[in-house]
């Protein structure tokens, strides 16, 4: 019996690949690939499946959807790899709208870049209230779920795996590009290191936009990430999907960019055992299923796992070797230090007369400074008030995106007290709850947005057919804090005369 189930949970379809995972390459044992079904899922219905398909394995690991988490960039100080895990929780504490109670998150390294002092990692989240379910189901289905990460890690090792097996160097970026019906995944892979992602879902599959539509997502994709390409462009490109899927996306690929860009088969070019005579259906169906199956063997690419996130190293006590030695010392210093501090009194009582008459005249000085200090901050707290509704506005439009995927349909802007400048709100509908998601998470990205945010459930609107995620944000503004002026220089001395 195999050890191991490896699930994508897509949201088009369930497929899993059941492997025992070893050093090397995982052995395939069976699979399945199956759309979900029309009415909500049962556990009912998750035990038949498996049943049908002659699946037994009881441990499973799950790819979510790229959709069903937000990947963020963090830019943290240079400080020890065992910190990390206390500084992003403490970063994602105040850069989430969600309170850390309600996610579950871990992060992911990025290389490091020659004259960037800054430690970057991607934090990746995921609702609790996404997560949750899935494992009650799970569970009720009699599995036990021990691994969870997201699709687009698959991906990567997958894409490793396979350049690992054809000695392509590494040192390249390389652009996944999954195409399955009306979604697309893309991945840029860098140093057997995932340095983007992103994934589109239209709404049907008569709605797919032509290729141009395509290369402008990656193209989209590409410009958050420039710094981390390797001389600023992609040096080759995979297509993973069925022909009628693909198309004319590979050489449209090759051209844009200047690369080769191939086909890739999951099971053919990445050497997974058994795959392709084992598994029914086209191979590109089981991709996210497969690199999931190679990251719990002998996986080559960083793990990014929600249930089981990067902690600290666990304390050591150092008293307990050091109980003897601190005892023999601490006799040492008893016999010593009388001898010491009476030696010092003297010298003591004269510092602390001459630290007292010190405080004296800093007092004095703060004193005759106070009425300056208060105009001052009077003065800056009045420039910091100031707000331009019209700029407002204007970048509220830039962090939609300039897309057609939001519409704002309410906005208004009221004076704020005390620590607030301003409240705004805003609320409209989205095509997606994604991009609801999505444009509410890039607000909290604001400095100015870092007093609080507030989003409200996601509702199903009414109206237009195409925009039937309803959503509202509440904002507080803080003040803009304005720099201090350079202190001016002193005058030239006069110029000596004959």
């Amino acid at each position: 019996m195999a050890d191991l189930l490896a699930l994508s949970w897509d949201r088009n379809r369930l497929t899993g690949i059941e492997f025992s995972p070893t050093a090397a390459d995982p052995r395939v044992a069976g699979g399945f690939s199956v759309s979900w079904p029309e009415q909500p899922v049962s556990a009912k219905w998750l035990r038949e499946t498996l049943r049908r398909h002659n699946i037994n394995a009881k441990q499973v690991v799950v790819a979510l959807a790229r959709e069903d988490a937000v990947l963020r960039l963090l830019e943290l100080p240079s400080v020890p790899d065992d910190e990390l895990p206390t500084l992003v929780r403490f970063q994602a504490a105040a850069r989430t709208a969600q309170s850390l109670d309600q996610l579950l998150l871990d992060y992911l390294p990025l290389p490091l870049r020659a004259g960037v002092s800054q430690k970057e990692v991607w934090l990746a989240t995921a609702l609790l209230s996404t997560v949750t379910p899935l494992r009650t189901l799970l569970e009720e289905a009699g599995l036990d779920l021990t691994h969870l990460t997201l699709s687009s890690l698959a991906l990567t090792e997958l894409i490793a795996r396979g350049e690992a097996k054809q000695a392509i160097e590494t040192s390249g970026a390389s652009l996944i590009v999954l195409r399955d019906q009306a979604r697309m995944e893309l991945a840029v892979v860098s140093q057997r290191q995932l340095i983007a992602a992103h994934a589109v879902k239209w709404s049907s599959i008569n709605d797919i936009p032509p290729v141009t539509k395509m290369l402008a997502e990656v193209s989209r994709l590409l410009v958050q990430v420039q710094a981390w390409l390797p001389e600023g462009t992609l040096h080759r490109a995979w297509v993973i999907g069925d022909d009628a899927d693909v198309g004319e996306l590979p050489a449209a690929l090759a051209k844009r960019w200047n690369c080769p860009a191939e086909r890739f088969d999951p099971f053919l070019q990445s050497g997974i055992s058994g795959g392709s005579a084992k598994l029914e259906g086209p191979s590109s169906h089981y991709a996210i299923a497969a690199g999931l199956a190679f990251t719990q063997s002998g996986a080559i690419t960083p793990k990014l796992d929600l249930l089981n996130p990067r902690q600290p190293p666990p304390k050591r006590d150092p008293r307990k070797p050091y109980y003897a030695a601190a005892a023999a010392a601490a006799l040492l210093v008893l016999a010593t230090g009388t001898a010491v501090v009476q030696q010092s009194l003297a010298a003591y009582d004269t510092e602390i007369n001459q630290n007292q008459l010190r405080e004296s005249k800093l007092k004095d000085q703060l004193k005759e400074g106070e009425p300056t200090f208060v105009a001052s901050k009077a003065l800056e707290d009045w420039r910091a008030r100031g707000v331009n509704q019209l700029q407002q506005i204007a970048e509220l439009h830039q962090v939609m995106e300039g897309t057609d995927k939001l519409v704002i349909s309410d906005y208004r802007f009221d004076p704020g007290s005390g620590d607030s400048i301003a409240r705004i709100k805003a609320a409209g509908n989205a095509k997606t709850r994604f991009e609801a998601e999505q444009f509410a998470q890039r607000l909290a990205d604001l400095p100015k947005f870092q007093n609080g945010i507030k989003q409200k459930p996601i509702t199903s609107g009414k109206g237009d057919s195409e925009y039937q995620n309803r959503f509202e944000v509440e904002m507080e503004m803080g003040p803009q804090r304005l720099k201090p002026a350079p202190p001016a220089k002193p005058p030239s001395p006069p110029a000596a005369k004959p």
